[in-house]
């Protein structure tokens, strides 16, 4: 067989892989998820965010900085108040692909990251019964 000459071939681009890379990196938190999940229904303040996660004020404010940092949320600031949101509401569509997907795997395999215990599919799930489009509410034993 013939060789293929790579002479002219072009070197790939990996600049767009980095950066979603990094943002990748910066969702891999189960608090940072919770707070793409919260925010993709509506803007919110640090405190409402905090309260309906269960998380301190201090440590909300960290990952939001952290998120805001990777361009992940934006803020406005109304005299004393700071309202976060999504940067695009992308974002909250991704992260509710990537759930779909795992509930989808859940179903055809039941004992799909099981053992461990890190995720189950709901019994209504399990039974067939179609996975949410919208938002998913998050619970500390899912």
């Amino acid at each position: 067989m013939a060789k293929r000459s790579l002479a002219g071939a072009r070197t790939p681009d990996f600049r767009p892989f980095e950066l979603e890379a990094g943002v990748i990196a910066v969702l891999a938190n189960p608090k940072r998820l919770m707070i793409v999940n919260l925010l993709g229904v509506r803007p919110a303040t640090v405190s409402t965010i905090a309260t309906g996660l269960g998380l301190t004020l201090q440590n909300t404010s960290q990952h939001l900085r952290v998120m805001r940092d990777r361009g992940i949320v934006r803020f406005t600031r109304v005299g004393r108040e700071v309202r976060y949101r999504l940067s695009t509401p992308a974002f909250s569509q991704a992260c509710r692909l990537v759930r779909r997907a795992l509930l989808e795997e859940a179903c055809l395999r039941p004992t799909y990251l099981h053992p461990a215990g890190e995720f189950r599919a709901s019994a209504r799930v399990a039974r067939g019964v179609s996975v949410p489009e919208g938002p998913v509410a998050v619970s500390a034993h899912a």
